[in-house]
């Protein structure tokens, strides 16, 4: 008998543990931005915190995939809903913490078909970050 509450709760704690841990979502959570001057042809620079880091496996000069997900609904058949996970571009980590990062932009998505799907062209607040795996 014991060794069954044991195992239930071994099973309870693992159940928690993975449902929190292994589906975890990476997000640029804020957006810092230089104040306009008003001069002109000025370029605001933007650093870009994300809730990934050391822990995770991210060192500085990583690149992150940026992903945005977007949900739409067909009114013509029974009002399904799709949903649809678009890149947006890529960011470079210029600083890192235990469990996150401060990025730059690296790269903005220009493809017509996607740029088509996203009503902001930019980064922004939620959007998916992770790993670029480089391809051999």
């Amino acid at each position: 008998m014991r060794h069954k509450k044991v195992l239930q709760a071994l099973t309870v704690a693992f159940l928690t543990f993975a449902s929190t841990s292994l589906g975890k979502e990476y997000v640029i959570y804020n957006i810092s931005q230089d104040i306009p001057m008003g001069y002109k042809d000025e370029r605001l620079e933007k650093s870009y915190f994300v809730n990934i880091g050391k822990v995770q496996g991210i060192k500085g000069g990583a690149i992150l995939n940026v992903h945005r997900k977007i949900s739409k609904l067909n009114p013509l058949k029974t009002w399904e809903r799709h949903h649809f996970k678009v890149k947006v571009g890529h960011l470079k980590v210029v600083h890192t913490e235990d469990y996150s990062s401060i990025c730059e932009e690296s790269s903005i998505q220009q493809k017509k078909a996607q740029a088509g799907s996203l009503d902001i062209k930019g980064f922004m607040l939620g959007d998916i970050v992770s790993l670029k795996v480089q391809e051999k």
